[in-house]
C-alpha cells in the first residue's frame, strides 16, 4: 500500500483502487524522484497527469507545494484520488479534473494554465508516439523554470521529443 513519504501527511497510507488500471509508483522511485527535485516543490504548482492513486501530487502537497492537479480518467482512480486527498487533508489545494489526459490538457493550454512540475506517468501500455504527441502542450503547460518528468516502464522505448526543441536532463531507473 502506497504511502506519503515525509512532510506535513507523513506516513498517511494511500487507498488503491482494485484491478489493473493503476499501478503506484514505488516509494524507493518516488523517495528518488523528491530528493532530486529537493526545495523546488516548495510553493509548486503541481500537475498529476494520469494520477492513478494522486500519490505523487499528494506527496508533493505534503513536501510544502501550493496546489495539486490531479488528472485522471478512471472512475475507480478518481475516487481513490478523491478519498486520499481527504485522508491527507489536502482539499483546499487540490483540484481533480476527471476526463482524457489529451482533452484535458489542451483544455489547460486553452485557459493558459502554468505548473513548476508536472508528472506524467501514462499506463505502460501507452505508446512512446502517442506520448510525443502529448509533450507540445505539456511544453506550453510548463513554467520557464518547470519541471516534467515521465515516468515509463524500463522495456519502453524513450519518447522522441526532437521535434520539440527540448531534451532529456536525466534518466534514472529505479527496481
Amino acid at each position: 500500500m502506497p504511502r506519503i513519504i515525509t512532510g506535513s501527511a507523513r506516513g498517511t497510507h494511500l487507498f488503491v483502487p482494485k484491478g489493473e488500471n493503476t499501478r503506484p509508483t514505488s516509494d524507493r522511485a518516488k523517495e528518488a524522484l523528491f530528493s532530486k527535485i529537493g526545495h523546488r516543490i516548495i510553493d509548486a504548482e503541481v500537475l498529476d497527469l494520469f494520477a492513478g492513486t494522486g500519490q505523487i501530487g499528494l506527496e508533493a502537497l505534503s513536501r510544502g507545494a501550493k496546489k495539486a492537479v490531479f488528472v485522471e480518467r478512471h472512475r475507480e482512480a478518481l475516487t481513490a484520488i478523491r478519498q486520499n486527498i481527504e485522508r491527507t487533508r489536502f482539499s483546499d489545494q487540490a483540484v481533480v479534473i476527471p476526463g482524457d489526459v489529451y482533452r484535458v490538457t489542451s483544455r489547460l493550454v486553452s485557459d493558459q494554465a502554468r505548473f513548476d512540475f508536472i508528472y506524467c506517468d501514462p499506463p505502460w501500455s501507452f505508446e512512446s508516439e502517442h506520448m510525443s504527441s502529448l509533450f507540445p502542450a505539456l511544453i506550453k503547460l510548463s513554467k520557464p523554470d518547470g519541471l516534467i518528468v515521465l515516468e515509463s516502464s524500463r522495456n519502453k522505448e524513450s519518447p522522441s521529443f526532437d521535434s520539440t526543441g527540448v531534451s532529456c536532463f536525466e534518466r534514472c531507473t529505479y527496481g
